[in-house]
């Protein structure tokens, strides 16, 4: 009994050692560090020697380092000088604490935005840029189930990876890969990650149901014209779970086997551009045509989030994409024979590259509709709302 008593004694004793000395020596030179963290930023101390000195409370000492870069953005806000050191302090804070999501989901998004009142060099602009992906990657690494990420990435049907347990909540956040997919795209014009992103961002639950139309999206922006064909169809067989019209139920998934058996040429034949001509892609834009209408659904030009239940939405992209694959295969030869490409499918028609021109099913008048353009800015083939030629 006596034993357990002085064991008892010694623990507490102990107990409040760590306390006192926490309290007396390492707090005091905390306050120091950070401190210096407001105004002298670019002396950032070393994270071995604050976790050393933190007596593995480095979550809340993490806590503290966070508040204090909020006040040195404060400080730098009118100049933009906060950008400059923003990168290490918040690599500081995360290597501290790596599963601290709010330094990720907040301060990285200002990193590569830029404002007309900022003085800042392109290459600074993308130094910003690239500091806000590897920190939102260095938040995949620490906050997300590596192999189900190596899963998602071979996989393109969309309505398996949601659906199924083994790519399920694949991360801890949903919104993380969410903002790394829209980096990727629009300010590093990297289509292929971008879909991949948004892929994983599909997973978890809570993510914005766009993602999924994004992925596919995506996949059609980085010339992978028959993968974004296979994840917008398999979106298509999705939206029978989600169909109240007891009339409805079972069509989408139905009518969106019958656009891909008659795709089958081209999404599973390692020689798809010999079935890939113009007598294929009209065939595929009629039976586009005639099972939109048999689905009764109205209003499918609408914006990709108001039309997420509309199979007809997902029917219709993946025959866009066929057009676009059957024009960039005319654009190569058009390439090769003139070291240019094409601007538009009229001067691949004019000098018979193609013998076709498609017609997209978007449209919002008699006059204007999407058309088909080659884009310099993604060196790819891309649409666009424009009036008729």
């Amino acid at each position: 009994m006596f034993k357990k008593i002085i064991t008892v004694f010694l623990v507490i004793s102990v107990f409040f050692w760590f306390f006192y000395v926490n309290e007396k020596i390492n707090y005091p030179l905390h306050v120091k560090l950070r401190d210096s963290f407001v105004e002298h930023p670019e002396f950032i101390p070393k994270v071995k020697f604050v976790k050393i000195t933190s007596w593995w409370f480095e979550n809340i000492i993490a806590d503290y380092y966070w508040l204090y870069s909020i006040q040195y953005i404060w400080k730098n806000a009118v100049s933009w000088e906060f950008k400059k050191y923003l990168y290490a302090l918040l690599n500081f804070v995360t290597d501290l604490n790596p599963n601290f999501t709010y330094p990720y989901q907040i301060w990285e998004l200002i990193l590569p935005t830029t404002s007309k009142n900022e003085e800042i060099s392109k290459k600074d602009e993308i130094k910003h840029t690239e500091e806000a992906r590897d920190l939102w990657l260095k938040w995949i690494k620490n906050n997300c189930d590596l192999k189900k990420i190596e899963k998602i990435k071979n996989e393109s049907d969309l309505k398996k990876i949601w659906g199924n347990e083994e790519y399920k909540n694949s991360c801890t956040d949903s919104m993380i890969p969410y903002h790394l997919a829209y980096i990727y795209y629009w300010w590093l014009k990297d289509a292929k990650n971008a879909s991949f992103y948004y892929k994983v961002t599909w997973t978890n639950e809570g993510a914005p149901t766009w993602a999924r139309t994004m992925a596919a999206i995506m996949a059609g922006k980085s010339w992978d014209r028959q993968k974004a064909i296979i994840m917008f169809l398999s979106l298509a067989e999705s939206i029978d779970a989600n169909q109240k019209d007891p009339n409805k139920q079972g069509l989408c998934g139905e009518f969106s086997k019958i656009l891909k058996n008659i795709l089958a040429p081209v999404l599973f034949n390692d020689d798809f551009f010999s079935n890939l001509n113009w007598t294929f892609v009209k065939k595929v834009e009629e039976s586009r045509g005639t099972i939109t209408k048999q689905l009764w659904e109205e209003n499918v030009d609408f914006s990709a989030w108001r039309t997420e239940n509309y199979c007809s939405y997902y029917l219709n992209k993946a025959t866009r994409e066929l057009n676009l694959w059957y024009i960039e295969g005319a654009d190569k030869k058009f390439f090769n024979d003139f070291k240019f490409h094409a601007l538009i499918p009229e001067d691949l028609f004019k000098k018979w590259y193609i013998n076709y021109i498609p017609v997209d099913f978007q449209k919002v008048s008699k006059w204007q509709w999407i058309v088909y353009f080659f884009n310099d800015d993604i060196n790819n083939w891309d649409y666009k709302m424009d009036l008729l030629r």
